[in-house]
């Protein structure tokens, strides 16, 4: 068994490494992240939606799965509580 990954108490010195280890892990990841391009943005307008543009072509059984696992769907369009994780 390893030692060094059961339950202690963290001490201050443990408190600040996690914290310098998990900045750079964010910075990297973030870095990472600008750099994927992707095929479309979408910017909310002045009422909270987002403008509608073409979209892309997608397998046909992805819009029928997306559909199946969401909570809520209305005619055409899954409901979703918009900031509700903050």
């Amino acid at each position: 068994m390893n030692k060094g990954f059961e339950w202690h108490k963290v001490s201050e010195e443990e408190k600040e490494e996690i914290k310098k280890e998990s900045k750079n892990l964010l910075n990297k990841f973030a870095s990472k992240i600008e750099k994927i391009k992707t095929k479309e943005s979408h910017f909310e307008n002045n009422s909270g939606f987002r403008e509608e543009g073409t979209s892309w072509d997608v397998d046909s059984d992805f819009r029928d799965l997306i559909f199946l696992n969401a909570p809520l769907v209305k005619d055409d369009s899954i409901i979703a509580e918009k900031g509700g994780w903050r």
